[in-house]
């Protein structure tokens, strides 16, 4: 057991250190704030605070931890041999140049997203105002780097101490945005779709509009057979994240009410792997996602506890306060739908700290690691080029013993349009990532 001594024992001392030490370590931890009994303590210590407290292994503590309410800070990165850090400190009898507890839990915590900033098209926090953007290391998942300089650390001063880490594990997930390209909509909805199409000219869009509800050929979003043939060979089976909202601007699915969309969600659900997908419109009308979420969980006879902000798009804390209260116990939001990487440095789950309430909560983060549209879209890059960095990403998370979290679309798998050729990058990064 490791005994930490420290002036104050905060709600934010504990939750990290918990992460940092025990989760990603497997170390136990015990805490005091008593000097006398850290100098009797024969066994591993560390001493967390301003100065020296007592003897034993000295780390020079920030105010972060400390503190209870969320102040407007300026935060900077440097650079610790080949290691970005945050946090750096002064007295020279430290163990560290920086505060590993405090850099990480700002990261975790998204503290940074508590702060002013000037929000994009959609209302979203920008990769550009991040501090991991502008110190370059957003596709290194630093936390785990700290983790291993606290590791080396406490090997080195206390050898008898026994470590465990956690296991590399891939999470496949799909959006299902428009369950059907063609099938399911409204009889209003389906003429208007044909019109646009004979209206612009695509009429090999109209056609093919035709032969679907005709029944001559099948729908294009229609690939959930080759989506369980891709993982049929692996123990992973793939979580779905259903867009179950009334048609709007930016949320157009199929009708929820059709029958056809309900039989697929329960066929889909038959691992229990569906989860709610809340329209861009619901995170400012709580009673829409009330909604949205009670009409799924009737659909699916059950209570639905997992969850992916449509768009990726979160709005802290207030985003997972709601989740909070529908009774989701997991979400899989925390990433930039602009750009690849660790938002919260760290590729792991980790539980929610609300800082505007100072607490640890239960509901479980998973870090996005890439996204279809980000390769697309954002960054555009071929299918090649595609492959290569989740290539990258894949070696980067099985290093640190993560968690893997690839978000895919159905219609991203369509291989027809815009997407075609697609398929090959999800079957090879299905491979990849699975081994």
């Amino acid at each position: 057991m490791l005994l930490i001594l420290s002036v104050s024992i905060s709600n934010r001392l504990r939750y990290i250190t918990h992460l940092l030490l025990s989760n990603m370590l497997g170390i136990e931890v015990r805490f005091t704030t008593s000097p006398e009994e850290f100098t009797s303590y024969e066994g591993p210590k560390i001493s967390y605070s301003r100065e020296p407290l007592a003897d034993g292994l000295f780390i020079e503590a920030s105010a972060l931890l400390f503190e209870s309410k969320i102040f407007l800070r300026e935060v900077k990165s440097s650079m610790t041999g080949d290691v970005p850090v945050l946090f750096m400190t002064g007295n020279p009898l430290s163990a560290l140049t920086f505060d590993p507890f405090a850099a990480s839990f700002y990261l975790i915590s998204r503290y940074e997203e508590y702060h002013p900033f000037k929000k994009d098209n959609f209302g979203r926090y920008p990769v550009t105002e991040s501090i991991a953007w502008k110190g370059k290391f957003l596709d290194v998942p630093v936390v785990h780097r700290w983790a291993d300089i606290l590791e080396t650390l406490l090997r080195k001063h206390f050898p008898g101490l026994n470590f465990r880490h956690p296991t590399y594990r891939f999470v496949p997930t799909i959006d299902i945005d428009h369950a059907w390209c063609y099938k399911g909509r409204t009889i209003p909805r389906t003429l208007g779709g044909f019109g646009r199409s004979v209206m612009h000219g695509r009429f090999h869009e109209a056609l093919a509009r035709i032969k679907v509800l005709t029944g001559l050929s099948i729908d294009p979003y229609d690939n959930y057979a080759f989506i369980n043939k891709v993982h049929e060979p692996y123990s992973n089976v793939p979580l779905y994240f259903i867009l179950f909202a009334d048609y709007g601007k930016n949320d157009n699915n199929v009708t929820v009410s059709s029958k056809e969309f309900h039989l697929l969600l329960r066929e889909l659900d038959l691992h229990r792997g569906v989860g709610i997908h809340p329209s861009l419109s619901s995170g400012k009308h709580h009673q829409k996602l009330d909604n949205e979420y009670q009409g799924l969980c009737d659909v699916l006879d059950r209570d639905v506890t997992i969850s992916r902000q449509h768009f990726l798009k979160l709005s802290l804390p207030k985003t997972y306060q709601n989740l909070l209260q529908l009774g989701i116990t997991d979400d899989y939001s925390m990433g930039y739908a602009t750009q690849t990487g660790f938002r919260a440095g760290i590729a792991i789950p980790f539980p929610f700290f609300d800082l505007s309430k100072d607490e640890v909560t239960t509901l479980i983060i998973h870090p996005v690691t890439m996204m279809d549209v980000t390769m697309k879209d954002y960054l555009r890059l071929s299918t090649d080029k595609s492959l290569e960095k989740i290539t990258d990403m894949i070696r980067t998370v099985k290093a640190v013993n993560g968690e893997f979290v690839s978000l895919w679309h159905n219609e991203s798998l369509s291989d027809t349009g815009h997407w075609q050729n697609w398929r090959k990058v999800y079957q090879e990064m299905v491979k990849l990532a699975s081994v």
